[in-house]
């Protein structure tokens, strides 16, 4: 496909927080990501590993939990493409931990989302979602704080970025 066929992404979806959803979200990314073969399934994977994080480790995976997802690209013709998942926030009062993104040991039955991210992707990072955590829909989430977005980014012409730049 040539790059002119290539049109911007600005969607944005709601999934409720259950595993059965993760599947539709990967489905819902793939369909978005068809005109970007070099990235679809590194863009598919990292989708689902940080959907598993949100509905693992936050309010997300709570009964009534959702998580919001985010993919667009920037420029025209696109140059890069950004996904971004927003969670509901810890479970606990207990400080927020730094997100680092380690390889854990072989026999771990879990723990590699970051890693993954990390390897297939050009850069990302956490933010705190709106600055309250309560934009996912504000009824749903109740006055709950905390929620964070975790985005990725992924280059749609990695040829053309200098060496050690990510």
């Amino acid at each position: 496909m040539s790059d002119d066929a290539r049109g911007p992404i600005q969607a944005t979806r709601t999934f409720p927080g259950t595993a059965e959803n993760c599947g539709r979200a990967r489905s819902w990314v793939r369909s978005l990501t068809l005109p970007y073969p070099d990235v679809r399934d590194s863009v598919e994977l990292v989708a689902s590993e940080l959907f598993t994080n949100a509905i693992r480790h936050t309010r997300s995976g709570d009964p009534g939990g959702l998580v919001q997802m985010t993919l667009s690209t920037e420029d025209d013709p696109p140059t890069l493409l950004r996904l971004e998942i927003t969670d509901g926030g810890l479970r606990t009062d207990l400080p927020k931990q730094v997100a680092h993104a380690l390889l854990p040991p072989s026999d771990a039955q879990s723990g590699r989302g970051l890693f993954i991210a990390s390897v297939l992707s050009r850069a990302w990072g956490r933010f705190p979602a709106h600055g309250n955590g309560d934009h996912l829909s504000g009824a749903a989430l109740g006055p709950h704080s905390g929620s964070m977005t975790t985005w990725v980014e992924f280059s749609l012409h990695p040829e053309l970025e200098m060496a050690g730049s990510r």
